[in-house]
C-alpha cells in the first residue's frame, strides 16, 4: 500500500483564495500539460524542483482533497506558468482599437466576427472545432472550396443543403458526434 500526503485544511486565509471550481479547472489544465509532455505523475513528483508529494500532485489533478494554493503554484511553476495565467487562458480578452491583434483586420473581417458572435452556441463550437483541430483539415478544405464558389453556385449549394431530401440522405448515415465546448 502506498501512503500519500495531502495538505490539510488548516491553511491560513491566503492559502484559500481559489474557489472549488477554479481548483478543478487549474487541476485539469495542469494535468493536461503533464500529459502533453508525456510525463507520468511519479516522474513529475520525483523531480526535486517541484517539491510536492505524489499524493498532493494527484489531489491537485483530481481536485479530490483540499490542497493549499501554494502547492498549485509550485506545480504551475514546474510548467513555467502560474495558476492565475492558467485560469485566465479561457477568459475572453477585451480588445481596444489600437490592439496589435486587430492591425491586419479589415471591415469584412470585423463583420465576420460580428456574425460569428451572433451565431448559435452550437454553430460557434463547430466553427472552433474546425479551426482548432488539425484532424478537421479535409472538412476545412471543403469549406474553403465552397467559399470560392460564385454567388450563384453558393446559393445553389445553400438551396441543396437547406431543402433537399438528397442532402438528408447523405448526412443520415454519418454518426452524429455532438459538438461540445472548449477542451
Amino acid at each position: 500500500m502506498e501512503l500519500v500526503t495531502v495538505d490539510g485544511v488548516g491553511g491560513d486565509a491566503k492559502n484559500w483564495r481559489m474557489t472549488a471550481e477554479e481548483r478543478q479547472r487549474a487541476g485539469r489544465k495542469l494535468k493536461a500539460r503533464r500529459v502533453e509532455r508525456g510525463l507520468k505523475q511519479l516522474e513529475v513528483a520525483a523531480d526535486p524542483k517541484l517539491g510536492i508529494s505524489i499524493g498532493t500532485l494527484q489531489a491537485i489533478e483530481n481536485a479530490s482533497y483540499a490542497v493549499r494554493d501554494t502547492s498549485y503554484e509550485k506545480y504551475a511553476r514546474f510548467f513555467g506558468t502560474t495558476v492565475t495565467k492558467l485560469l485566465r487562458e479561457d477568459e475572453p480578452r477585451s480588445l481596444t482599437p489600437a490592439d496589435p491583434l486587430l492591425k491586419d483586420l479589415n471591415e469584412e473581417h470585423l463583420e465576420i466576427a460580428r456574425q460569428y458572435m451572433r451565431a448559435r452556441k452550437r454553430v460557434r463550437a463547430a466553427i472552433e472545432t474546425i479551426l482548432t483541430h488539425p484532424d478537421e483539415e479535409p472538412l476545412t478544405a471543403i469549406l474553403a472550396r465552397a467559399a470560392t464558389l460564385t454567388p450563384e453556385l453558393r446559393a445553389h449549394l445553400r438551396h441543396l443543403l437547406e431543402g433537399s431530401e438528397d442532402w438528408r440522405k447523405l448526412v443520415e448515415p454519418i454518426p452524429h458526434r455532438p459538438v461540445t465546448g472548449k477542451k
